[in-house]
């Protein structure tokens, strides 16, 4: 009796390679268990059929076809998430979205592979993808135990295919909000540049996070402004408010110069005020002016 017959088409010899490597891996484990197993790979073109056949009665009475079809599951779930996911989230960018830029393509799917990469990070979301996969693959083999790849990604996943779509959902508005940002700062930067200096010098204590406190040249705090006139506004999904204030205030006193104090000069807040006011701006990390206060705050 046939167990499964599973076949796979490959669009690359690599891709073939890996899923020949995968499914050698699984044969050795499944010999391992249960030697009468007959089981073989064989490729024709571009395709790979999987098979296995058990033709011994007593192989049927306890749990071991659900076991095979567990460990077939798990390899075709390795393989899909491995040498089909990127495919299938650049189809679903390409269907369901319009950017017909190829730079903003790429740097779409640059976002998405960020997510779907198994890393320490993100395995929570590899893993639940991983298990959705199994589940729908053993739940075709123990209806039918013919299973061709491409159809079941196309008819049977709609879980898994529904979850890729979030991601690509989720990197588009992740790009669009990069954009909006760095269109953002570009027009703030524009505005700087022909802007004359009002006072000769603002000092910034960075407290941490987004966390800031502007001084003027004597080290007295300044009065932050919401210049209705100065178009400042959040671009992202977190609570900036002091930032905005920040930059609103630092535009409408235009300083011939600005130092930032801070222990932290790689946080996102620092480098949108680095990109901002550009040439203005002087990094700081230790000086008497900031020295008092970070060695309160065990910051040194």
């Amino acid at each position: 009796m046939e167990l499964f017959s599973i076949a796979a088409q490959t669009s690359t010899p690599q891709e073939a390679e890996h899923y020949k490597r995968l499914v050698s891996e699984a044969n050795q484990v499944l010999h391992t268990k249960y030697k009468s197993l007959d089981i073989s790979c064989t490729i024709h073109e571009d395709m790979m059929l999987w098979r296995c056949r058990e033709d011994d009665p007593r192989f049927f009475k306890g749990n071991q076809l659900q076991q095979v079809y567990d460990t077939a599951a798990k390899t075709l779930a390795e393989y899909i998430l491995q040498e089909k996911e990127q495919q299938l989230v650049e189809k679903i960018l390409e269907d369901d979205f319009d950017f017909p830029d190829p730079e903003e393509h790429e740097q779409i799917l640059k976002h998405c592979r960020m997510i779907l990469e198994n890393n320490p990070e993100l395995s929570e979301s590899w893993n639940r993808r991983s298990d959705m996969l199994v589940q729908s693959i053993k739940q075709c083999l123990s209806e039918r135990p013919l299973l061709h790849v491409d159809g079941f990604l196309t008819f049977r996943s709609r879980t898994y295919i529904k979850e890729l779509r979030e991601i690509v959902e989720y990197a588009v508005d992740e790009f669009l909000m990069d954009r909006q940002y760095e269109e953002f700062v570009g027009m703030l930067k524009y505005f700087v540049y022909f802007q004359q200096p009002q006072v000769p010098l603002v000092h910034v204590i960075h407290k941490g996070g987004q966390d800031l406190q502007l001084l003027d040249e004597d080290l007295n705090p300044l009065e932050y402004r919401y210049d209705e006139g100065v178009v400042v506004e959040r671009l992202d999904q977190q609570d900036l408010q002091m930032e905005d204030a920040v930059v609103t205030t630092l535009i409408s006193v235009s300083p011939a110069k600005i130092v930032i104090h801070t222990r932290e000069p790689q946080m996102a807040v620092i480098r949108t005020l680095t990109q901002i006011f550009e040439q203005r701006i002087e990094i700081c990390r230790y000086c008497p002016d900031c020295h008092a206060y970070f060695r309160e705050t065990g910051k040194i």
